[in-house]
């Protein structure tokens, strides 16, 4: 694990989450980890963005991807087909459903799933139940003196008030081509 911190300026006029005024910066551990067939390499960063007191558990909550969303699914599948044989064991179960457990299981492991992650969304103002920060691309640069530095990096921002008012305040980073930022 490599720890690099890129020279940026998050200016701290409000909270890069929900907008509130009375905010302070604090450090997000953002990690960009990239596969190699089996094995990944993870990089790490701590970007000092500003979040108020309500916003800083969002912070440290890193959104999660698709592959960690089909483990969660396949999973509560598991759980849920082990508690339909069980049940099955215990009480009579219609003939239909005896023959169809495993699709039952998945049918309603999609619903438990796709209602967990409906709860985890933010309350108003906020515009992220996870990291409002986040980096969708990075290059380091290596063989030169500059070894480690940060080459690129690409930033997505869920409060589009706070990302133009990043831009503004990296113009000249974006204008050489070393920064770009998005919308998340």
């Amino acid at each position: 694990m490599d720890d690099a911190k890129p020279l940026l300026n998050f200016p701290t006029t409000f909270c890069c989450n929900c907008g509130d005024t009375d905010c302070r910066a604090e450090l997000q551990d953002t990690r960009v980890t990239r596969y190699f067939g089996v094995a990944g390499v993870e990089t790490t960063f701590e970007l000092p963005i500003p979040v108020c007191a309500s916003c800083i558990k969002s912070t440290r909550r890193r959104p999660s991807g698709v592959l960690s969303r089909l483990l969660v699914w396949a999973l509560t599948c598991g759980a849920a087909f082990l508690a339909l044989l069980w049940l099955g064991e215990n009480v009579a179960l219609p003939s239909w459903a005896a023959e169809h457990l495993f699709g039952i299981a998945a049918g309603l492991s999609l619903i438990l799933v796709v209602l967990f992650y409906r709860m985890r969304r933010p309350r108003p103002p906020q515009t992220s139940y996870y990291q409002p920060v986040r980096i969708k691309d990075v290059r380091l640069r290596f063989g030169d003196a500059a070894a480690g530095q940060i080459g690129f990096m690409k930033l997505a921002f869920t409060n589009p008030d706070y990302l133009n008012v990043f831009i503004t305040a990296n113009r000249d980073a974006i204008n050489a081509k070393t920064l770009s930022v998005v919308k998340a």
